[in-house]
């Protein structure tokens, strides 16, 4: 049973591309706001459906990545032609982690690992994020089947904002940037 809370908030003063550009105000815009937590609260089937959304684009960091049926969605995308990039840990997919970053680098996917920081923890699914519809999955969860069933997780959507959408596609870039292409 899905019970995620949808909230319109005021944003103000969103800024700082990067952090070479320094701070940068937007206007006061509103967002659209969601959550939900596990247990209980449907988060993969909630992820699945966001990606079954996308129109163009995908771009997720993950730290762990074992769910099958978001990776199951991921490469439905692709057979869509769906553009999807994915940033893993490298030291999560050396432990096994993230077992299905060489299925989705097989479909099309552009698959890279982050060695650079001691973890790249980030846990995140831009959906379009090059489109006004963009909409942006943040929070603690793992895309992983315990993070569903056995821990205390939470995820925040967020759309309606293009200050927001666009920090986190910038910071995408930036870790990418830093990041090895997949073998």
């Amino acid at each position: 049973m899905m019970r995620a809370i949808a909230i319109l908030v005021s944003c103000a003063a969103i800024g700082a591309a990067s952090a070479q550009a320094g701070p940068a105000a937007a206007a006061s815009t509103t967002a659209r706001v969601e959550v939900a937590f596990t247990p209980g609260d449907d988060v993969s089937g909630l992820i699945v459906r966001r990606i079954r959304q996308a129109r163009s684009r995908i771009q997720i960091q993950a730290y762990l990545f074992t769910d099958r049926a978001i990776a199951n969605a991921l490469l439905a995308a692709r057979k869509r032609a769906i553009e999807v990039e994915i940033i893993g840990d490298a030291a999560q997919h050396r432990a096994g982690g993230l077992p299905f970053l060489a299925a989705l680098d097989r479909a099309g996917a552009r698959v890279y690992l982050n060695g650079t920081l001691a973890a790249s923890h980030n846990k995140i699914v831009i959906v379009d994020g090059d489109r006004d519809t963009a909409q942006v999955l943040t929070g603690s969860y793992n895309f992983t089947r315990a993070a569903q069933s056995k821990n205390a997780e939470n995820v925040v959507m967020i759309s309606g904002n293009r200050a927001v959408t666009d920090r986190f596609v910038d910071n995408f870039d930036h870790h990418r940037s830093q990041s090895t292409p997949w073998p």
